[in-house]
């Protein structure tokens, strides 16, 4: 995006904010009309021009736009706009492997009842050019440039106007006739005002005006200075010139043209200008008359309203484009009515009026808090401590015995002896079934070579009857009764340590060379034990039953998966997990609660690099990444007829040379369902100064996906030797701002 288009997004996200708290205003304004006075009513304007002109304001957990869009997701609304074009299409079931928990998890591909949480994007055409493309769409880039036009033509107007003014006044002569010297005097002590105000004669004008910004000086028509009128006449236009000058109200012209400049484009500004003036002329009313005296208020509204029949038809000196056409019927009633009811001192801002700027000021003038998530939402594990983020006690997967042991339900034992070339794979608890469980898998296997697995179910209670029967009812299937002879044979086992024990033997008689299978059940102190293989020798088993113990040390040890096998190591559930995951990963890994929007964490992991892109290698899918999944509120999936995003996802990993890949080929790849690769482009932005890529939108696998499935939007950047990966199910306008939000990890 070139500095046209980001200016644009600023000025777009800018005046619609200011709409905002001119919306408020105006409500304001209806809802406590006539019971407001002028200057107040004047001063929330104000807000509203202080709204349109500040480029940086401070944020407030009372901001109004707390409750609205922020002006981050308005710029990221507009600089996005190419990419949100079309309706975000649906879900797909591949994609809900990303974020899901199954209850049967195990990591060994032979008995996998479910696909490991592993992201399969869309495929697409490969990238016809070299480098990347930069992020623009026609219609922002059209309406950026006749903005900036319309500006610049605006700003030197402005210019033009002020120099004309300089130059003019350097032409022009002083009044010095004594009367009306004598009448500003006078009404400069009624003002306070310190030092003399200059006042000049002009030919070329039918009625006064004050003009300048750091020495304002009246400006008085020839006809006025020469006609025999009288003194109160004179007293009371001078007056209502310094009343302009006493309230600064020469400055505030100057933002208001400048506001105007910039704002132009946005019809509201012109009305919010306008009626700024038409208040600011009645407050000016009101300086004057507090000056003057009640008493000389239906006086002064005679010369008002005389002034402006007499002098206001043919006004021919330059003014600013929003200060003109507003001497109309309408406003010449209001100001007749102020000056009627003008009482002694309403001027003045009472408490309440005081109190009612603070809270709209309060509200309009700060912008909402950077994230809704605040500063406390980033986790930082590696301070210590062990806090619970994610209370999920219905069902946990672990990578090491030692930590599952400690949260699982009761104690148990574990076979210390291992069959040659198997490894602890996962430990998973059922916490809430009756009884709880615990179940811990084993797997021969070394990256994506797999030679077999077992596993090891432990549960509370003692009726081994129960047991088998469960286990013969799973096997007596008919059609292998018929068609491959299978036998189910039981016999009771007595081994050391157990209580009671069967051996449970699997024969398929009708296939030849075909091994027999094996079920070992037993008891031990109140539990019972199921050991279950399609691979090992009843020998092997049996040895595993001899060497069972409770966990110790030694045991822990050899209970942790390192080199591990499936996509998933492990899951993280609480800051000792984090902890684990930054050493398994290499660095401390960014670990946010929230995210803006509204989107908290559900669940996180660490995995192979195949959940991040498509791997190279053995070697390269064995690298490790991260991931934080996020869900909007409380966590329940959005209607899916629903736009906007749906689920976030951040991912971190070493980078290597993955990013200034992406950089150089202008494309990512991903893996589709089928292992072939997903060729998605990429575009670089900047967001706060910092590149970063940006996906095309892209489906879950590609070709192979449904076209009502969900797109996805990828984000990159690189920090230090860290390359990090935001994935969007579903685009919405929080998508740069997450991204901005990720970017500055609380430290």
């Amino acid at each position: 995006m070139n500095i046209a288009e980001s200016l644009f997004s600023w000025f777009v996200a800018s005046t619609l904010m200011a709409s905002a708290a001119a919306i408020v205003v105006l409500l304001v304004q209806h809802l406590f009309r006539g019971r407001i006075s002028a200057r107040l009513r004047h001063a929330l304007w104000l807000i509203v021009l202080l709204r349109l002109v500040l480029p940086v304001l401070p944020q407030s957990p009372f901001s109004l736009y707390n409750a609205v869009p922020t002006l981050t997701d308005i710029k990221n609304a507009v600089s996005g706009f190419a990419f949100r074009l079309d309706k975000p299409a649906e879900k797909s079931e591949n994609s809900l492997k990303e974020t899901s928990y199954q209850s049967n998890y195990t990591t060994n591909e032979a008995k996998r009842d479910v696909s490991p949480p592993i992201l399969f994007p869309q495929d697409a055409k490969p990238a016809t050019e070299e480098g990347i493309e930069r992020d623009s769409h026609p219609a922002v880039r059209i309406l950026a440039v006749v903005w900036l036009a319309g500006a610049a033509v605006l700003l030197g107007y402005n210019l033009m106007y002020w120099l004309r003014i300089r130059t003019k006044h350097k032409h022009l002569s002083r009044v010095t006739g004594p009367v009306i010297l004598d009448i500003a005097e006078e009404c400069r002590r009624l003002f306070s005002i310190k030092r003399p105000v200059d006042i000049y004669r002009d030919p070329n004008i039918q009625s006064p005006y004050i003009a300048g910004i750091f020495r304002p000086a009246v400006y008085l028509p020839e006809l006025l200075d020469g006609e025999a009128i009288s003194k109160r006449l004179l007293k009371h236009v001078i007056a209502h010139e310094l009343a302009h000058y006493k309230r600064k109200d020469t400055i505030w012209n100057m933002l208001g043209s400048l506001v105007f400049a910039i704002h132009w484009m946005n019809p509201l500004v012109w009305i919010i200008l306008r009626r700024m003036k038409a208040d600011r002329e009645l407050a000016c009313d009101a300086c004057a008359l507090d000056a003057l005296g009640e008493e000389e208020a239906v006086h002064y509204g005679m010369t008002i309203i005389g002034f402006l029949k007499r002098y206001s038809a043919g006004r021919s000196q330059p003014h600013l484009l929003y200060f003109k056409g507003l001497n109309g019927q309408k406003e010449m009633v209001r100001r007749i009515r102020m000056i009627q009811s003008f009482k002694k001192g309403s001027y003045k801002l009472s408490i309440m009026a005081v109190v009612l700027v603070l809270l709209i000021g309060t509200a309009t003038l700060t912008n909402a808090q950077v994230s809704e998530a605040g500063s406390s939402a980033w986790v930082h594990a590696e301070d210590g401590g062990n806090e619970t983020l994610f209370a999920n006690e219905r069902f946990r997967v672990y990578d090491n015995l030692e930590k599952g042991a400690r949260v699982a339900p009761f104690k148990f034992k574990v076979p210390s002896l291992l069959p040659e070339g198997y490894s602890f794979s996962d430990m998973s608890i059922q916490f809430n079934d009756p009884p709880p469980s615990v179940r811990l898998g084993y797997v021969k296997a070394k990256i994506s070579k797999f030679g077999g697995n077992f596993e090891l179910r432990i549960a509370p209670g003692a009726d081994l009857q129960k047991q088998y029967d469960r286990i013969s009812k799973m096997e007596q299937d008919e059609t292998d009764q018929k068609d491959n002879g299978k036998v189910i044979e039981k016999e009771s086992l007595s081994l050391a340590g157990m209580d009671e024990g069967y051996k449970i033997t699997i024969r398929m008689t009708a296939w030849k060379g075909q091994p027999e299978r094996y079920y070992y059940i037993w008891r031990d102190q109140g539990l019972t034990y199921e050991l279950s293989s399609y691979n090992l020798s009843s020998n092997e088993m049996e040895q595993m039953i001899a060497s069972m113990k409770f966990p110790d040390a030694k045991i822990n040890k050899i209970y942790v998966d390192n080199d591990y096998h499936g996509k998933i190591l492990t899951y993280l559930y609480d800051t000792e997990d984090i902890r684990r995951a930054q050493e398994l990963v290499g660095f401390k890994a960014a670990f946010p609660r929230m995210l803006p929007g509204d989107f908290a964490a559900s669940g996180s992991y660490v995995s192979r690099k195949a959940n991040f892109n498509h791997v190279e290698n053995d070697e390269d899918s064995m690298r490790k990444l991260l991931q934080v999944s996020y869900s909007r509120g409380n966590g329940d999936r959005k209607n899916k007829a629903d736009p906007g995003i749906r689920d976030v996802s951040f991912k971190q990993m070493l980078n290597g040379d993955m990013y200034h890949e992406m950089k150089r080929n202008g494309r990512v790849s991903f893996t589709r369902i089928d292992g072939e690769r997903n060729n998605v482009k990429l575009k670089a932005i900047t967001i706060q100064g910092h590149e970063v890529l940006r996906t095309e939108p892209y489906k879950v696998d590609g070709e192979l996906s449904s076209p009502n499935e969900t797109n996805l939007v990828s984000y990159f950047w690189l920090n230090g030797k860290v390359c990090y990966q935001a994935v969007f199910q579903g685009q919405g306008p929080e998508e740069q701002k997450i991204v901005e939000y990720l970017m500055k990890p609380d430290r």
